[in-house]
């Protein structure tokens, strides 16, 4: 099995897990309003001159004074998002794994050449070494914009590991996601303002343009708890307002991993039956998924034949 063979069964599981009220029909339709986005957001990586990707009534709404770390969502890939924030003139800094940083190193070569920008302009900071903390604290010193996406793909074993403080819920339509609490904890510490960056369209005239939070910063002698309780409610807002407005545009419906601490406490295991299989075909081998459990079932093609 590989990634893309998985995602429509996988995308069809979550989304219903959030929204059990669509029938099967709604789940086509809004999935395939998903893969459009996807689509879309793909062309828009075509070589283009930035100054085209943002209207003036969007460039007017943004600070000029911009800085600290902006939080944002996968929409398309993992470049799109930098290219409005160069659009927008700011000096952007990413935080990303090591493998998204070698994928992505010749495109944002080609992206500021094509622009005529300095290589400083866009940069990214490895989040895997030891030195994070200071080369983030470094781009902040030369008032640099931190971008990092925040996800809801934790896997359970890992964030069981780490105990329930470092794991935020929000509720979302008929269900949860838990997101990391790391980078609040991080902002916090080091008093670092932070706001949530998120793209949605102007029904006008069609373009994705950037829609920007209010700042959150840590108040005199706020303690960690008053300003985590902060960053819950503005996270939740924000996170609501995607799924009130364009839900099928987040990338990530797909890749969720879904994580009830309540239930591994107390060892109680959920045994929903099967409610709804869908056949799937992988090479020459069937499967059933039980879109309801998120399980695979195998099915032995040549015993059915022969029989």
């Amino acid at each position: 099995m590989n990634n893309n063979q998985l995602t429509k069964p996988f995308w069809f599981a979550n989304v219903w897990n959030f929204f059990p009220e669509f029938t099967v029909e709604d789940l086509e339709i809004n999935y395939l309003r998903w893969s459009a986005y996807r689509k879309s957001f793909a062309r828009m990586l075509q070589p283009v001159q930035l100054d085209q990707m943002l209207d003036a009534s969007c460039l007017e709404m943004l600070p000029t004074d911009l800085t600290g770390i902006v939080i944002s969502f996968h929409y398309g890939p993992y470049r799109l998002i930098p290219r409005y924030l160069l659009a927008a003139g700011y000096k952007v800094s990413v935080l990303a794994s090591p493998s998204i940083i070698q994928k992505e190193q010749k495109e944002t070569e080609h992206l500021l050449q094509f622009n005529n920008l300095e290589v400083d302009c866009l940069r990214y900071i490895d989040a895997s070494r030891s030195t994070v903390l200071k080369n983030v604290v470094s781009d902040l010193n030369e008032k640099r914009l931190i971008l990092v996406y925040l996800d809801a793909d934790e896997g359970a074993n890992r964030l069981a590991a780490k105990g329930t403080r470092s794991l935020l819920k929000v509720s979302v339509a008929a269900s949860r996601l838990y997101f990391r609490a790391s980078i609040a904890q991080l902002a916090f510490r080091f008093h670092i303002p932070l706001a949530f960056l998120l793209m949605e369209k102007n029904e006008n005239n069609g373009l994705w343009n950037l829609a920007l939070s209010k700042r959150l910063s840590c108040k005199r002698a706020e303690q960690l708890d008053g300003f985590m309780k902060r960053f819950k409610r503005k996270l939740n807002t924000t996170i609501n307002r995607i799924v009130m407005k364009e839900w099928t545009a987040w990338e990530n419906w797909p890749l969720i991993h879904f994580y009830q601490p309540e239930l591994w406490e107390t060892g109680v295991v959920l045994k929903n039956k099967p409610t709804w299989i869908m056949p799937i075909w992988l090479g020459q081998r069937a499967f059933f998924f039980d879109a309801k459990n998120r399980q695979f079932f195998e099915l032995k093609t040549g015993n059915l034949l022969k029989g």
